[in-house]
């Protein structure tokens, strides 16, 4: 009888631990930790591996050597990203989408650099390192919003939270 409760007791305990564990960890799977985050121009967004913000956004006629094709416009804006993590990371220009209508062709990246403002193709950020550049886009003359988008990838390769910067034009 005293074994039979001492195993009752160490089953008790193991149970009890086992749903502490289960309280306690994450599930990366799980949709309803993922959020979209809405942000205005000039507001700093903060994601899990670091802070980015979209300021000056602009209607331009040139920027360098870029001017729009007929039926389209340029739009310049600066991207300030501070790395706010642990570890190194290599961002890419197209880690940021340009978007600016419903369909599902409205959307860009930030055209290739053409000077050392703009955005490069890629670039190194160490722990707490920013980085400052000039993102153009080229956009239709009738589009009046334009929205940053970046959406998290998690390790696993799915989805994570989604952030949106919205700008008027």
């Amino acid at each position: 009888m005293k074994r039979t409760k001492s195993r009752l007791a160490v089953w008790g305990v193991l149970f009890l631990a086992v749903l502490m564990l289960q309280g306690c960890s994450s599930n990366e799977n799980s949709s309803d930790e993922f959020q979209d985050v809405w942000a205005e121009a000039g507001e700093t967004v903060h994601t899990q591996l670091f802070d980015f913000t979209v300021s000056d956004v602009a209607v331009v006629d040139s920027y360098d050597i870029l001017v729009p094709n007929d039926g389209n416009r340029l739009v310049r804006m600066d991207l300030s990203v501070t790395n706010t993590s642990n570890e190194k990371y290599t961002m890419f220009a197209e880690d940021f989408q340009l978007q600016w209508g419903d369909g599902k062709e409205d959307f860009s990246t930030c055209l290739a650099a053409v000077d050392e403002d703009m955005t490069p193709y890629s670039y190194t950020l160490y722990p707490g390192d920013s980085y400052d550049s000039v993102m153009v886009v080229q956009i239709p003359e009738d589009a009046d919003k334009l929205m940053v988008a970046y959406q998290e990838k998690l390790s696993d390769g799915e989805d994570g939270s989604a952030y949106f910067v919205e700008a008027e034009l």
